[in-house]
C-alpha cells in the first residue's frame, strides 16, 4: 500500500519538475525522493518517470498517479484537521434525552448555550421517560439523559452508568378553590384519605410512588382518572374532579388550582443526569455543569418560597 511520504513525493516531483525542487520542498535529499518513486514503481509495476540526460519527465502514469495524490493528501490533512477539532472539542455531538418535565424547565438552556458555543457540535434531543432513555445511555444512542426516581420507589441503577444528582424536588398535592386544605401550606397524605385521585398509569413510576405513599399512612387511594399528559391534571383538578400529587418540575400555571406541600420529607422526587462511565465524550461535563446550574435556580426558587403557588 503506498504511504503518505511516496504519494508527496510523487505529486511534488510532478509539479515541480525536479528532483532537487520536490526534494527542498520535502526536506529529503534528492536521492531518498528517487528512492520513493521508484520504491512505488517497483510496488505498481508502472514507470512514473522518464528519466533523461538533464532532468526528469513524468509519464500519462505519473500525472495521473500525481493528481490523485493531490486528492489523497488533501483529503488526509483535512482528516487530521477534523481530530483536532474532536480534541479540541470544537465538534463532536452530544445526544441528550430526557422525560417532559425536566425537558421543558432544564434542557433547553443546554441546548442553546451549546449550539451557540460551539456550533459545529450535533446536538440532538429526545423526550421520553427513562424506562426508553436508560437504555438508549447504555447502548450508546444517546449520550446523556436526564432521569427521575420517586424517593418510595427507588432505582436499581446498572453498574455502568454515572449518576449526577440534579435536583430533589419537593412533591405537591393539587386542590380546587375552596378546597378544605386549600388554605394549608402543607399536609399530611392521610388528610386525603377521602378524596378522588387524578395519577398517571398504573405502570408508571408516579403512579406507583402515590400507592406507596398512601398505603404507608394505611389507605388505597381511589384512582377516577388516569392520564399521562402533564397538563390535564391541573384541569381536572380546577374543575373540582379530584386531587393529584405533581413534583415541583410538573408545576405550571393554572386558576383556580391551590397547590399544598406534603409534608413527609422523604416524599420527593430525585432528578439525576446519567451518562456511561466510559463514555470519553468532552461535552458531558459541560453539558452536566449546565444542567445543575438550571437545577440550582429551580432549587433556589423552592428554597426561598415555601409555597410554589399556581394561581
Amino acid at each position: 500500500m503506498l504511504t503518505p511520504s511516496q504519494l508527496q513525493a510523487i505529486r511534488d516531483v510532478v509539479a515541480t519538475g525536479s528532483l532537487r525542487t520536490a526534494a527542498r520542498r520535502l526536506g529529503y535529499t534528492p536521492s531518498a525522493v528517487s528512492q520513493q518513486i521508484s520504491s512505488m514503481e517497483r510496488a505498481l509495476d508502472v514507470q512514473l518517470l522518464e528519466r533523461l540526460p538533464h532532468g526528469i519527465r513524468p509519464t500519462a502514469a505519473g500525472i495521473q498517479l500525481a493528481r490523485r495524490a493531490a486528492r489523497l493528501l488533501s483529503e488526509l490533512e483535512a482528516a487530521e484537521d477534523e481530530m483536532r477539532s474532536f480534541a479540541s472539542a470544537e465538534r463532536g455531538r452530544l445526544y441528550l434525552g430526557s422525560f417532559w418535565s425536566a425537558g421543558f424547565r432544564l434542557v433547553p438552556a443546554v441546548l442553546a448555550d451549546l449550539l451557540q458555543d460551539r456550533p459545529q457540535v450535533d446536538v440532538r434531543y429526545e423526550e421520553a421517560d427513562p424506562h426508553v432513555t436508560l437504555p438508549a445511555v447504555i447502548d450508546g444512542r444517546l449520550d446523556l439523559a436526564v432521569v427521575f426516581e420517586y424517593g418510595t420507589v427507588p432505582r436499581t441503577w446498572p453498574k455502568d452508568l454515572d449518576c449526577t444528582l440534579l435536583l430533589e424536588e419537593p412533591l405537591y398535592v393539587l386542590v380546587p378553590s375552596g378546597h378544605r386544605l386549600s388554605r394549608r401550606k402543607h399536609v399530611r397524605i392521610g388528610d386525603l384519605s377521602q378524596e378522588r385521585w387524578i395519577c398517571s398509569h398504573e405502570n408508571a413510576d408516579a403512579a406507583r410512588a402515590l400507592f406507596h405513599i398512601c398505603a404507608e399512612a394505611g389507605f388505597r387511594p381511589e384512582v377516577l382518572f388516569r392520564t399521562d399528559d402533564y397538563n390535564l391534571p391541573f384541569e381536572l383538578v380546577r374543575r373540582g374532579l379530584g386531587v393529584a400529587m405533581v413534583p415541583e418540575l410538573a408545576m405550571l400555571e393554572s386558576h383556580e388550582v391551590h397547590v399544598v406541600r406534603l409534608a413527609h420529607p422523604s416524599y420527593a422526587r430525585r432528578v439525576f443526569a446519567v451518562r456511561r462511565t466510559s463514555d470519553p465524550n468532552p461535552f458531558l461535563n459541560q453539558a452536566i455543569s449546565m444542567l445543575r446550574t438550571a437545577a440550582e435556580a429551580i432549587d433556589q426558587r423552592v428554597t426561598r418560597s415555601e409555597l410554589p403557588t399556581a394561581s
